[in-house]
């Protein structure tokens, strides 16, 4: 409602749609807590024998949020999540890794520059 579009002025950049830019955001944020979960299970800040299912639904949160997120170039003129298709690689593969091997925290590591260059590109104006 307090957002104003500017597509139809001459010379005026569009204004973002809010739900492209709130569906980066929380993809981003599920990946933050999804990566702090696991790294305070890692490092037995939590131990997680009944909550083992905590960072299974927090993967499936994050990857449905960037799934969902990816799709908002199809339906938006915001381009800033196409920063966050390369995500999707390293979230298909690190359900399949150990989780006490050192590939799984890798692979998940791996999908922070998607993330973090998305959120970057959501703020900047009028791209």
């Amino acid at each position: 409602m307090g957002h104003r579009r500017t597509a139809g002025r001459r010379g005026a950049a569009p204004t973002r749609p809010p739900a492209a830019r709130r569906l980066v955001t929380a993809a981003a944020v599920a990946y933050l807590a999804n990566c702090l979960w696991g790294t305070a299970v890692a490092v037995r800040v939590i131990r997680t024998r009944k909550l083992r299912v905590v960072h299974h639904g927090l993967f499936v949160v994050t990857a449905a949020l960037t799934g969902a997120a990816a799709t908002t170039p199809l339906w938006t003129r915001d381009r800033s999540a196409l920063f966050l298709l390369p995500a999707l690689v390293p979230l298909a593969v690190a359900p399949r890794t150990d989780p006490r091997a050192g590939a799984h925290w890798k692979v998940a590591v791996a999908a922070a520059p998607s993330y973090l260059g998305a959120l970057l590109a959501r703020g900047r104006r009028g791209g």
